[in-house]
């Protein structure tokens, strides 16, 4: 049996900055039910690595972006 782990991306914007940061998916796909477009990616350190940087930075500009009261 296969130890690969494979993770299905709905999240479009997060998937571009995958591209950008040379992280590419094995595959694509729809959902059944939904009709949502996913991305597969193979999980392995590079791409957990690059997922959280790009979250981090995400939050950041969250933040960054609130008004205050």
């Amino acid at each position: 049996m296969s130890n690969k782990r494979y993770a299905y991306n709905y999240d479009i914007e997060e998937c571009n900055q995958l591209f950008k940061r040379g992280v590419f998916p094995i595959g694509c796909g729809k959902h059944d039910k939904t009709g949502n477009v996913f991305l597969v990616f193979c999980v392995n350190a590079r791409y957990l690595k690059v997922l959280e940087d790009i979250r981090f930075l995400m939050a950041q500009g969250t933040e960054n972006n609130r008004t205050p009261r």
